[in-house]
């Protein structure tokens, strides 16, 4: 604007003039914050130790994140893993796909780019050999709007988190989803290359549902309390089991099965909650080494998890699981 305009107009008084540059101040502002609003940077956060925040989701704040993490983290009993959480919001589901369903993409090219880049610059950093083929990986989750939701063990103990933030979700189901792929992520077994050939959903060793089971335990209390976070995994256990009245714990749902059955060795005695929530459980392989069919106290909680009872709006393990 000229300000010579403004010598010509002798009515306008000094103070008139005053006002008037505010209010143009202003909304300079206004479009600057505007326009910083919808660029494609990411919201980035180093957590001590050794894990980083990229965040350009719109449902959930890097604040929130770093403080979901920064707790999990100060819980573990040793954290040494080095984790990149990757965070962006997906649309409207589309259709059912394998390994996840695809939704909307709702982010732009160039903010795909600034997650990838940053992606392919941590993937450099670490011990893995194949570095394109899983940087085209992961490129193509968050190019095809995939309902990804994943920690993925990289190599050693370098862990990379996926999640595709569904537009509209609640805190709570943010919140949920971050702390369990956390606590995979914090899991130091999972860099162990012996542990992993141990590894699996179903036969003797590896149990996959202790593992999807302690990440559920840990997020349930992280978001409940104790208390109100047990009742949370006996009511979750139960409904799973009424969806299909099937007894496997390797079936669907089986994060809240493998909690319930976990919990139901806690109040048998024969471990510990603490060993769960302070990630204990997964050092020096022991889930693959201890925690097999050999074990009883398995074999037990494989076939009794389901057995919860809801009186008086307190659910609890029945007298014929406990004994």
């Amino acid at each position: 604007m000229n300000i010579q305009f403004f010598k010509k107009r002798s009515k306008i008084t000094k103070n008139t003039f005053s006002f008037f540059i505010i209010i143009l101040n202003i909304f300079v502002i206004a479009c600057s914050d505007n326009d910083s609003s919808t660029g494609s940077s990411a919201t980035t956060a180093a957590v001590t130790p050794g894990i980083k925040i990229v965040n350009i989701s719109d449902n959930v704040s890097t604040s929130d994140l770093t403080t979901w993490t920064t707790d999990a983290a100060a819980k573990m009993s040793s954290q040494v893993a080095n984790v990149l959480f990757v965070s962006w919001d997906i649309g409207a589901y589309v259709a059912d796909g394998t390994p996840f369903n695809t939704h909307t993409v709702v982010i732009t090219s160039e903010q795909i780019e600034t997650l990838m880049t940053e992606i392919d610059t941590w993937l450099k950093t670490t011990c893995s050999t194949s570095v394109a083929e899983e940087s085209a990986t992961y490129r193509a989750y968050i190019t095809n709007g995939s309902e990804v939701s994943s920690q993925f063990a990289i190599c050693g103990q370098y862990r990379l988190i996926l999640i595709g933030v569904i537009q509209g979700s609640s805190s709570d189901n943010s919140k949920n989803l971050a702390i369990h792929e956390l606590y995979h992520a914090l899991q130091q077994d999972l860099g162990d290359e012996d542990c992993n050939t141990k590894r699996e959903i179903t036969g003797s060793n590896g149990k996959g549902w202790i593992n999807e089971g302690a990440a559920d335990y840990f997020s349930n209390i992280e978001m409940y309390g104790s208390s109100a976070g047990v009742q949370k995994i006996l009511e979750l256990g139960l409904e799973a089991y009424n969806e299909d009245s099937s007894a496997a714990i390797t079936g669907t749902g089986v994060a809240s099965r493998g909690s319930a059955g976990l919990r139901l060795m806690v109040e048998r005695g024969v471990l510990t909650e603490s060993n769960i929530l302070d990630g204990s459980l997964f050092h020096s392989c022991a889930t693959e080494s201890d925690y097999t069919d050999s074990n009883s106290n398995i074999v037990s909680a494989e076939a009794n998890w389901y057995k919860i009872q809801l009186s008086s709006g307190v659910y609890s393990f029945t007298s014929a699981a406990l004994q």
